[in-house]
């Protein structure tokens, strides 16, 4: 009867990776009214972890390019039969997106600031971001973020007592250009 009972539940747990499975695929082949193929979309690995997944997917598609300078380019991706997106309008969503969250990590910091300088009567006087936010955490800031959206780091600089600047390179990556994110207290 043990052994019935460790089959049911090996079998019940093997039907479950595969209803996962099937949920990731389906999910994917219809993300943001994509319709692709059963066949596109292939699952090769699954890790729960708790509330939580991550799924290793192999995506078969189309990309359309154009030649510009001797260089081959995407122009736009298939997300469908007869469907197409172009890239500079993927990039564009994608950009405005991670500049919305990036603002709104940078306005959680800048809250932090402003709850330490109430308490200590000025901001930080750090060296580093990383500094700022091992002062910062947990009294202060309950969320530590180090990483812009575009997973490069924050910068911090006090400019005084109380004013300070705290700045993203933005899209480019690059600080000191055009792009770049700045809040602070000037």
């Amino acid at each position: 009867m043990k052994r019935f009972g460790l089959v049911l539940i090996l079998l019940g747990s093997f039907a479950c990776g595969k209803s996962v499975e099937r949920q990731i695929q389906d999910q994917i082949r219809t993300f943001g009214n994509a319709s692709l193929a059963d066949k596109q979309v292939e699952v090769n690995n699954v890790r729960e972890m708790g509330d939580h997944a991550v799924a290793e997917v192999r995506i078969t598609t189309a990309v359309r390019l154009i030649k510009k300078d001797g260089k081959w380019l995407i122009e736009e991706f298939r997300i469908g039969d007869r469907r197409w997106e172009r890239v500079e309008h993927i990039l564009a969503v994608i950009n405005e997106q991670r500049t919305e969250t990036t603002l709104q990590q940078m306005s959680l910091i800048r809250e932090g600031i402003r709850r330490y300088a109430n308490l200590n009567n000025q901001a930080p006087q750090v060296e580093s971001f990383e500094e700022l936010m091992d002062i910062l955490s947990p009294q202060f800031q309950s969320r530590i973020v180090r990483i812009d959206s575009w997973s490069n780091p924050f910068f911090y600089r006090p400019m005084g007592v109380n004013d300070y600047a705290l700045s993203s390179a933005g899209p480019d990556g690059h600080l000191g250009t055009p792009d770049d994110l700045v809040v602070g207290i000037q």
